[in-house]
């Protein structure tokens, strides 16, 4: 192993061991273990204003992480960089309507599972929920992007091909929301969300992004866009499904299965349509 590819994997495992030791230790795991509800947005309780800071700050960890190694690794012209490609919106249209069409795919879907296990689904609900809409950019797109894909993902593909960082990133990104299975009143804690189901999904989502991102020459703005398209379709769906044990662990195949089609179209080396990937 040479030197530059001993520079990648430490940089990336300061990031993984920073990220998640924080997260597990400092903002959402004490919450969790001490049985402590925060925000919620399944149940209508709030915990103390403590409890509730550490939650949100919590929420930030990836990106703030990001964009602190990126400073120390890289200074300036780093940092000029990350927050150059977070306004690159040239991405060109056919790319801004394959972000569209796999999340309406993926929300169709979710909604066809419904439909399937014999319940009714209300779509006034994207309508209702409109006003949620901009928020959400914050909670998720900008908190998380600048750390998954503008630093990990970047750095992972310098070692290994898109697929085996896809994954990591994936895994990782999973293995980061852990605590909140165990939050009282997170989503994932009241609606009995599967872990391993989780899991999967999200390391399918992490292969769509990383297909997004290399074709779109390595855009945070792709990441947080469709981050920010899918959390809001996902927050909908999620309001007006009956859940149950099927549905939950089934949840997440619309994704999984859009992403096995991009590994067999696309190259599973670049997941990219110049076969060079990002680097």
């Amino acid at each position: 192993m040479n030197s530059e590819d001993k520079g990648v994997i430490r940089d990336a495992l300061f990031f993984i061991i920073i990220t998640l030791g924080l997260s597990w230790f400092v903002f959402w795991g004490p919450i969790a273990i001490l049985g402590i509800p925060a925000i919620s947005f399944v149940k209508d309780v709030r915990g103390p204003t403590w409890a509730i800071l550490l939650f949100i700050l919590g929420g930030f960890v990836p990106s703030l992480v990001g964009i602190a190694l990126t400073g120390f690794l890289e200074g300036r012209d780093g940092l000029r960089t990350l927050f150059t490609s977070s306004v690159q919106f040239k991405l060109g249209f056919k790319w801004y309507f394959a972000i569209l069409v796999v999340v309406l795919l993926g929300t169709m879907g979710q909604i066809g599972i419904q439909y399937v296990t014999g319940k009714n689904f209300d779509y006034s609900l994207f309508l209702s929920q409109l006003p949620s809409f901009l928020p959400l950019i914050i909670i998720g797109p900008i908190s998380e992007e600048f750390g998954w894909r503008e630093y990990l993902l970047k750095r992972l593909q310098k070692k290994w091909n898109a697929l085996i960082s896809s994954l990591i990133v994936g895994i990782v990104w999973s293995l980061w929301h852990l605590p909140l299975f165990f939050m009282v009143g997170t989503s994932q804690h009241e609606l009995k969300f599967p872990f391993i189901g989780f899991l999967v999904g999200l390391t399918a989502i992490s292969i769509i992004m990383t297909w997004l991102h290399n074709n779109t020459a390595g855009s945070v703005w792709t990441a947080i866009l469709f981050h920010w398209l899918f959390t809001w379709a996902m927050q909908v769906v999620s309001t007006g499904v009956s859940r149950s044990v099927v549905y939950n662990w089934l949840e997440y195949s619309p994704y999984v299965l859009m992403a096995l089609f991009i590994l067999l179209v696309w190259k599973p080396k670049t997941l990219s349509k110049n076969h060079k990937g990002i680097k």
